[in-house]
């Protein structure tokens, strides 16, 4: 192997490392942003989740109020 060929496939070599580490960079950010997606998308549902507890809640608390209202005033004895 000649210098001429060392050099070449010395510059080759280079070349073929930087474009690997762009490569790793860019899905170091990529992986970076989808993390944040994911917990943002995770907080969201977290939330949803609360209203929609809380709504069952409140629809279920009127009921049986209602239930408790219509036994005080006499319910099925009337």
């Amino acid at each position: 192997m000649n210098d001429e060929d060392f050099q070449r496939r010395l510059n080759r070599l280079e070349t073929s490392h930087e474009t690997l580490e762009d490569s790793l960079n860019q899905l170091n950010t990529t992986i970076a942003l989808l993390n944040q997606t994911v917990e943002a998308m995770a907080k969201r549902e977290e939330k949803r989740q609360q209203f929609q507890d809380r709504t069952i809640l409140f629809v279920v608390g009127g009921i049986i109020s209602a239930a408790v209202a219509w036994v005080v005033r006499g319910g099925l004895g009337q």
